[in-house]
C-alpha cells in the first residue's frame, strides 16, 4: 500500500508544479523580440549602406562663366541661351468691366470665352429707381420753364407801361408850357385888363400840371425797377434750371450706367456676376464692383521665370521662341519687353515679360509656354552675350543614349535621369539645358552594374 502511495506521488504532475520553469523559459523571450526589433529598424533605416557598394567614376557638372564679348553663333545667326517656363497673360494686364453705380444684376448677355466688340451690351443693372428719379426730374425742369415763362410776361405789360408814362410826360411838359405862357400873357396885359382871379386860376392850373408831371416822371423810375426786378427773378430762375438741367444729366447717366458695355474689342476671361446678385463700389473686396474681365487676344504675352543662374543673359529687345502643348506645330515668336524688379525668393528665379509677336487666337491666359532665349545675331553689338551668364556642361561620355545620364544623388545612390541638350560641345563636354543642376556629379562608363537607387562607391574621380 505504501508503495501505490509512492508510485502516485511520484506520477503527480499538476500544473502548479510546472509553472515556475514556463515562466523561466518566457522571460528569454522578451530581450530577444527586443533584439530583433532594433535589427530590423537599423535594416530599414541604413539597410542600402550596409549593402556592398558599386565603385564607380564620376565627374562634376561643369559651370561654365560667359568671357566679356563672348558670342557663340548657330547656322541662324544667333544661339540659344536658355530655356525656361512659364504662361501666357493678357498684355499688358486684363481689362476690369465695373458697374459703375451700386445696383443688382437684371440680365447677362455674354459667357466666358465669347468674342465682344467694342461698345456691345454685356450686363444691365435693375433700373426701376433710376427711371422714376430721372422722370421726376424732368418733371421739375418742365415746370421750372414754364414758371420762367409766366414770370417773364410781365415785362412786356411794363416796358408799355413805361412807354405810356413816358408819352404823357412829353405831354404834360406840352399843357405845362402852354399854362405857364397863358399866365405870362396875363400878368403882362396887367390887372386892369384882366381880373385877378383869372391871374390866381392861371397860376393854379400851372401848379397842377407841374404837380401832374412830376408824377409822371415817378412812375417810369418805378416801372424801370420793376422790370429790373423780373429780370433778376428770371436769372435766378434760370440758374435753378441749370441745376435742374444738370440733376436731369446725372439721372441720365445713372440709368445709362445701367447697362454695362464692353470698353474694348476682346474676349470674356472670367464673369464676376450672375443674374441677382448685387454689385457694390468701395467695398473691401477689389472686384466687388466687377461683371466681368476681358482681354485682347491679338495683344498677348508671357511670363516667363527664368532661373537666377540664367537670368544674366535677360535683356530687354531680346529674340524668344516659344512652344505651348495647345499648338504643338507652331512656334510663337516673342521678344523681352520688361524685367521684374524683384527676384522671387522661393522659387530662385527672376520673371520676364515676353510679348508674343505673332498670336493665335486659340491660346488662352494661363496656358503654360515653354520659352527659348536666343542671343542676338552676330554683328550686332546687341547680341553679345551677357558676362556672367552661366552654361552647365556634362561629359560627352557619360551619355546613355541621346538624352539620359546616371547621376549621383543626395543620398549617394545612382539615379538615371532624362535631360536636355544644346548643340553646344566644349572639350568633350557638351551644354545641358535642363535636367542637371550645377555641382552635381555624374557617373562615368561603364554603366552595365548600374541601377536606379543603387548605393555607389566613388572611387578615381577624375575631374
Amino acid at each position: 500500500m505504501s508503495l501505490d502511495i509512492l508510485t502516485q506521488s511520484g506520477g503527480d504532475s499538476s500544473p502548479t508544479s510546472m509553472t515556475p520553469n514556463k515562466r523561466v523559459s518566457l522571460t528569454w523571450l522578451l530581450p530577444l523580440g527586443l533584439l530583433l526589433g532594433f535589427i530590423l529598424i537599423l535594416a530599414f533605416l541604413f539597410g542600402s549602406r550596409l549593402m556592398p557598394a558599386t565603385h564607380v567614376q564620376t565627374a562634376p557638372v561643369v559651370t561654365v562663366r560667359a568671357a566679356e564679348g563672348e558670342q557663340v553663333t548657330s547656322g541662324g545667326g544667333s544661339q540659344m541661351l536658355f530655356q525656361a517656363s512659364g504662361w501666357v497673360e493678357p498684355d499688358p494686364y486684363t481689362t476690369y468691366v465695373p458697374a459703375l453705380i451700386n445696383g443688382i444684376i437684371d440680365k447677362l448677355e455674354v459667357l466666358e470665352g465669347q468674342s465682344v466688340k467694342k461698345g456691345q451690351l454685356l450686363a444691365t443693372l435693375i433700373d426701376d429707381e433710376q427711371k422714376l428719379t430721372l422722370q421726376a426730374v424732368q418733371k421739375k425742369y418742365q415746370s421750372m420753364e414754364k414758371t420762367i415763362d409766366a414770370h417773364c410776361m410781365g415785362i412786356p405789360i411794363v416796358e408799355a407801361q413805361i412807354a405810356a408814362a413816358e408819352k404823357k410826360i412829353v405831354a404834360g411838359m406840352s399843357l405845362l408850357d402852354q399854362e405857364r405862357d397863358n399866365l405870362k400873357r396875363l400878368e403882362s396885359i396887367g390887372k386892369n385888363a384882366v381880373s385877378e382871379q383869372s391871374i390866381v386860376q392861371a397860376r393854379f392850373s400851372v401848379a397842377r400840371h407841374e404837380a401832374l408831371l412830376a408824377q409822371v416822371k415817378t412812375e417810369v423810375p418805378e416801372l424801370t425797377a420793376k422790370i429790373e426786378q423780373i429780370t433778376a427773378e428770371k436769372e435766378s430762375m434760370l440758374a435753378s434750371l441749370s441745376e435742374l438741367k444738370v440733376e436731369e444729366a446725372q439721372a441720365q447717366l445713372a440709368l445709362d450706367r445701367t447697362r454695362i458695355t464692353a470698353p474694348i474689342d476682346g474676349v470674356v476671361l472670367h464673369l464676376h456676376a450672375a443674374p441677382g446678385k448685387k454689385r457694390m463700389l468701395q467695398m473691401d473686396d477689389p472686384t466687388s464692383s466687377v461683371i466681368v474681365e476681358l482681354y485682347d487676344p491679338e495683344q498677348l504675352q508671357a511670363r516667363i521665370d527664368v532661373p537666377l543662374t540664367e537670368a544674366a543673359g535677360l535683356g530687354v529687345g531680346q529674340k524668344v521662341e516659344m512652344v505651348s502643348d495647345l499648338l504643338s506645330n507652331k512656334v510663337l515668336h516673342g521678344v523681352v519687353t520688361r524685367i521684374s524688379g524683384q527676384a522671387d525668393l522661393q522659387r530662385n528665379t527672376l520673371q520676364a515679360k515676353v510679348a508674343i509677336e505673332n498670336p493665335d487666337t486659340r491660346l488662352r491666359p494661363d496656358m503654360l509656354v515653354r520659352a527659348k532665349f536666343y542671343s542676338a545675331p552676330s554683328g550686332n553689338n546687341a547680341g553679345v552675350a551677357s558676362a556672367g551668364s552661366l552654361s552647365l556642361y556634362v561629359p560627352e561620355s557619360a551619355m546613355v543614349g541621346d538624352s539620359q545620364l546616371w547621376v549621383v544623388n543626395s543620398s549617394n545612390l545612382a539615379e538615371l535621369r532624362t535631360i536636355e541638350l544644346s548643340q553646344d560641345h566644349r572639350d568633350d563636354h557638351i551644354r545641358v539645358l535642363s535636367g542637371v543642376k550645377s555641382g552635381e556629379r555624374v557617373i562615368l562608363p561603364p554603366h552595365t552594374e548600374l541601377a536606379d537607387g543603387k548605393r555607389i562607391q566613388e572611387s578615381n574621380t577624375p575631374e
